[in-house]
């Protein structure tokens, strides 16, 4: 990617203030098309610990993809009054969290951070409540893997095609920044394992594969 400056819309949705919260980032260029997105539950937090926790997510994506000049835009004033040094962070917690954005923000050659009204917010409040949602029946499972077999065919362009539909589905789904991706190709099996799943959306995905693949081919297994 060869995008120097973006602009990120962070949200962070957390029910019950503390309870179950989720986390998302949509990261724009200039011209308001979305690069990428990325999204996370984090299990407990209050409102304000996932709102910080967003922005940390937004910033560490962003660095990664190599940008140098990052706008923050998040419907939490607290937010980003602490983070401009208007408000005082008394919470030990977000302290911690302050310090993080801070050291984030020390990476990058230019940095803003502004609030926006929450109908302005949308992509980013959608997405983190859809994270939140697609799970919430589900227990929190810091370590799983999807393991899927694919029985290969005669026709290389087919299997191709159809490993595309595949991953192209798998990228769609919130929280796949999480996942890792790797194809051990055997004599007639193509074994595609999805491991490093920081949050338990395995259980979820394979209802939404089950049509493609056949649910004999799709496994769902806790690592030790």
């Amino acid at each position: 990617m060869n995008v120097n400056e973006v602009i990120i819309h962070t949200d962070g949705a957390a029910r019950g203030n503390p309870g179950p919260a989720a986390i998302a980032a949509v990261i724009k260029d200039k011209q308001g098309k979305t690069i990428t997105t990325v999204s996370r539950r984090i299990g407990t937090a209050t409102n304000n610990n996932a709102e910080y926790r967003a922005v940390i997510l937004g910033l560490e994506k962003a660095i990664m993809l190599g940008v140098r000049f990052v706008e923050i835009r998040s419907d939490s004033e607290l937010i980003v009054k602490q983070i401009h040094g208007r408000y005082h962070v008394k919470n030990s917690v977000l302290l911690q969290l302050y310090q993080q954005v801070k050291q984030l923000e020390f990476l990058l050659e230019g940095f803003t951070i502004n609030h926006i009204p929450r109908h302005d917010n949308n992509e980013a409040n959608n997405l983190a409540n859809r994270t939140l949602d697609l799970v919430k029946h589900i227990d929190y499972a810091p370590n799983c893997q999807l393991l899927i077999n694919l029985k290969q065919t005669n026709n290389e362009n087919r299997d191709i095609l159809f490993l595309r539909r595949l991953t192209g589905i798998l990228s769609d789904f919130p929280g796949t920044d999480q996942v890792r991706l790797s194809f051990d190709v055997g004599d007639k099996i193509i074994s595609l394992r999805l491991s490093n799943i920081c949050v338990n959306y395995c259980h979820e995905l394979r209802e939404q594969l089950k049509g493609l693949v056949g649910k004999r081919g799709i496994r769902v297994k806790e690592l030790d």
